[in-house]
């Protein structure tokens, strides 16, 4: 006869012990078989002790944080921004460093535009200002040409006492035409130069609108550059997915923001996750999801940094709408499940994979057995106790079943060693079972 004795051990993951226990009795059972040699009186047994009795279920899901920073791209009223280089996924970042490069094909076009119309009002305000100088220049000459001539015909006028009647009246006509035109003049220069200023200050004031208009472009492309504000990790972010329908048919926009991507909505294209406060986020079938309850304990463990291993309890759950569950002929309904993390280690980045054991029932200090260990005898449940070099069959009662293990409620101490199997008829000890009467042995021994 083969004996394995395997035993339970309180230890900080029980649940993984369960697990290991559940593959150690596989594999012992199938290796007893192996090794038999026509000897068909071989019995694997299994060591009955007192330990925590725990309901496991096994998901993954990935590593988020609860509190997110954004990192929003500025406003354009240019059209659709396009990104052109973005900072990778879970990437750490210092203040000053570039995060984002976007691209606006129309505010560039836009702004080349508005650089040569400014160029063009550069030059006609220079042309204007030589042109008052030229204008301004000859009224001054032809100013000061009335201003000698009147001079002169005032200088003659001392002559007109010797001249005649007529020469005289000629004398008289000329200082009043030499008068008129100098008066002309200098309300014609002092006319000019108004105009000329005015005409300047038109210019300079659209020449100050403009360069405002350039100002504010050139500050929008600089903009599309984003500088990282603080140190940290950043992670990518992912767009609502928008169904839009044209003439060539039904498209979507939206999803993982990458290089490439097309922004709209104003929708973040970083975030700097807060590293004190994470989550897990898993996706569970609806079987497993109606074990769940909030507040249950959750063993969770990150491979990817270093088998980091940390505890949490579950927060909320609630169904997952995604349109590719709405529009698919799959009738398996996913729902989400959300785990706080108690403990967070600077390891544990947002975007990793983390497998979660979420306890979902818990009996402390029981016993159990594998459910292989259980076989009916008269509508009974029994278990087969080895004692000395025979199996007693003993009635028990038993409780709750999770996977492959079963509460024992009576019938069992906690030291007995039970089969995994039915025993050969020659070693099973003709007696009473416990809890049996005589009538009921003889009819065992009877069959």
């Amino acid at each position: 006869m083969f004996e394995c004795g395997l035993t339970i051990f309180k230890t900080e993951a029980p649940e993984r012990n369960m697990k290991v226990l559940s593959l150690l009795i596989l594999m012992t059972f199938f290796l007893s078989f192996s090794c038999r040699k026509g000897n068909q009186d071989t019995v694997l047994t299994y060591q009955v002790r007192r330990s925590d009795f725990r309901e496991v279920l096994s998901t993954s899901g990935t590593i988020q944080a609860v509190v997110n920073f954004p990192v929003l791209p500025p406003r354009s009223m240019f059209g659709q921004m396009t990104v052109i280089r973005l900072a990778a996924d879970g990437a750490y970042v210092r203040k000053g460093d570039t995060i984002c490069v976007l691209s606006v094909p129309d505010l560039q076009s836009v702004y080349e535009r508005q650089l040569s119309t400014i160029q063009a009002l550069e030059a006609d305000l220079k042309k204007k200002e030589a042109d008052n100088r030229l204008n301004t220049g000859l009224l001054e000459a032809q100013l000061a040409t009335s201003i000698a001539q009147f001079e002169i015909a005032a200088i003659d006028s001392l002559r007109m006492q010797y001249a005649a009647e007529y020469q005289k009246k000629l004398y008289e006509l000329g200082i009043q035409k030499s008068a008129v035109e100098r008066k002309k003049t200098e309300k014609k220069l002092e006319a000019t130069k108004k105009i000329g200023a005015n005409e300047l200050r038109q210019i300079n004031m659209r020449l100050i609108q403009e360069r405002s208009r350039l100002q504010s472009m050139e500050d929008q492309l600089k903009a599309m550059t984003i500088i990282a504000q603080g140190d940290g990790y950043v992670t990518r972010t992912e767009a609502p997915e928008v169904t839009i329908m044209s003439l060539q048919g039904l498209g979507k926009l939206g999803g993982p923001v990458k290089e490439g991507s097309v922004l709209f909505m104003n929708s973040p294209v970083l975030q700097f996750p807060d590293m004190s406060r994470m989550q897990v986020t898993t996706q569970v079938a609806e079987s497993d999801f109606r074990q769940i309850e909030k507040g249950q304990n959750v063993t969770i463990t990150v491979d990817a940094s270093g088998e980091l291993t940390t505890t949490g309890k579950v927060n909320r759950k609630s169904l997952i709408g995604k349109a590719n569950q709405r529009y698919t002929e799959s009738r398996v309904k996913s729902y989400e499940v959300i785990i706080d993390i108690d403990s967070c280690h600077s390891k544990m980045k947002p975007g990793l994979s983390a497998a979660c054991d979420i306890t979902t029932r818990e009996v402390k200090d029981t016993l159990f057995i594998p459910a292989m260990a259980l076989f009916k005898r008269d509508s009974a449940d029994v278990v087969y106790v080895l004692e000395k070099n025979a199996f007693v069959p003993v009635k028990i009662e038993t409780g709750e079943t999770a996977g492959s293990f079963t509460i024992i409620k009576s019938g069992l101490e906690g030291d007995e060693k039970v089969a995994l199997s039915e025993p050969p008829e020659k070693l099973i000890r003709k007696t009473r079972m416990r809890g049996e009467s005589r009538d009921s042995v003889k009819q065992i021994i009877n069959q």
